[in-house]
């Protein structure tokens, strides 16, 4: 199985004014021919063409390619490397709406304030490490001639780890994506290698997400032990995040009648999901490298279904079930575990907090606190759904950790409650 890692690196600051506008004008030329193709598809019909089945992705390539392609070279002074890139970038973003549609799902045509500027390597863009000031440059062919400009780089430790073993050949390189930021320019960078997913696990890590933790990760061992317990939650973020919102209330209500944001609401919100991304990383960090130092499988509740209701819950409730990062915790949770070998297991969330890990009966949850009548036992509620959770992953069928094969101890918990 082939995984990938995206890797994000910075155009310095230092970069020469001459190199920057060359750069600056390489980006906006690509914009430019994107949209002379996306007018075409548009002013033709082709997309409906496409949605219908009369032509195929393939088919729409070579329209394009036959009406446009000369007339763009002619006009552009750009490579034909990149123009043919610029067309697919434009031919899959229709494509995957035309998919949409023809399974009878909701969809718009796409609305592109700037496309994907995709650059391949190493025809268009290429690598070579300085070694003094930047750790590297890259080479980007900005037209239609061979001279290459030298972008200098700024990166971290782990981004230079990984991009230096993808250079000594050990992942392969795909092609890399130029971004544009508040007007500073990115390059991401896919980092890709052939993995195989472990077969045999020493235990498994029930990982529970809730508000009131970021995450609660309960290490099960197969010898009938849990040995770890970990609870996971950013106070001082998760404050931060709060009192932001309280600022976006603010200056909602000072707004003009029938105007529904600002550009300084905006910027909160950007603040906001930057911390929210920050939050989600670090927490799948945590699960993958717990999982790693036991040789243990991950088992995570399958949350796609809860969301927001308005009616149903408060409206303070409503926006912290909005605001949680449950989903990207487990997206990027599956990523990072994919890049390790290591498997990662959904399993349905029902009852998980409100069921003894212990005798498998139904018990009250009150709070943050669950009693279970039958066995006379009170637990951390959170704590409680994790080791469900990895029961689960293990065995759906049992009840409890009496009926698991390999009865589990019941963990006391010095820390966390």
């Amino acid at each position: 199985m082939q995984v990938a890692k995206s890797v994000t690196m910075k155009v310095s600051e230092k970069i020469n004014r001459d190199k920057f506008i060359s750069l600056m004008n390489f980006f906006n030329t690509y914009q430019t021919i994107a949209r002379l193709y996306y007018s075409y598809i548009l002013e033709n019909s082709l997309e409906e063409k496409l949605i219908s089945g009369e032509i195929t992705a393939k088919d729409l390539k070579n329209i394009l390619h036959q009406k446009l392609y000369r007339q763009i070279r002619e006009s552009f002074d750009i490579g034909s490397q990149t123009a043919q890139e610029i067309r697919d970038v434009v031919v899959e973003s229709i494509n995957s709406y035309a998919q949409l549609v023809r399974k009878g799902r909701k969809a718009s045509l796409p609305k592109i304030e700037e496309f994907t500027v995709r650059l391949n390597y190493p025809r268009v863009v290429s690598i070579f490490e300085h070694g003094k000031e930047f750790d590297f440059f890259f080479k980007v062919k900005v037209n239609g001639d061979k001279r290459r400009v030298a972008i200098p780089i700024e990166c971290g430790e782990m981004q230079k780890e990984l991009l230096k073993d993808a250079l000594n050949g050990k992942y392969k390189i795909g092609a890399f994506q130029l971004v544009r930021r508040d007007g500073r320019f990115y390059f991401v960078i896919p980092i890709k290698k052939e993995v195989e997913l472990k077969r045999s696990y020493d235990g498994v890590v029930g990982v529970d997400l809730g508000l009131r933790y970021n995450a609660v990760i309960t290490l099960l061992y197969k010898n009938g032990k849990i040995t770890e317990v970990e609870f996971v939650k950013y106070r001082n973020l998760m404050h931060k995040i709060r009192m932001l919102w309280h600022r976006i209330d603010e200056l909602k209500s000072m707004l003009p009648e029938g105007q529904g944001t600002s550009k300084r609401i905006q910027r909160l919100w950007k603040r906001i999901r930057r911390m929210n991304n920050w939050i989600a990383h670090n927490v799948s960090k945590r699960i993958v490298e717990i999982a790693k130092e036991n040789n243990a499988m991950i088992a995570m509740e399958n949350l796609k279904k809860l969301y927001p209701v308005k009616g149903k819950n408060s409206r303070k409730n409503n926006r912290r079930i909005g605001n949680w990062v449950r989903g990207k915790i487990v997206k990027y949770t599956i990523y990072k575990a994919r890049w390790e070998g290591i498997k990662v297991k959904l399993v349905s969330a029902k009852n998980t907090s409100k069921t003894c890990h212990l005798c498998g009966s139904q018990g009250l949850r009150t709070g943050a606190n669950f009693f279970c009548e039958h066995c006379r036992r009170t637990y951390n509620a959170d704590f409680n759904a994790s080791v469900n959770i990895g029961i689960r992953a293990t065995l759906p069928d049992a009840k409890g950790c009496v009926n698991h094969p390999v009865w589990l101890k019941p963990y006391k918990a010095t820390h966390g409650w």
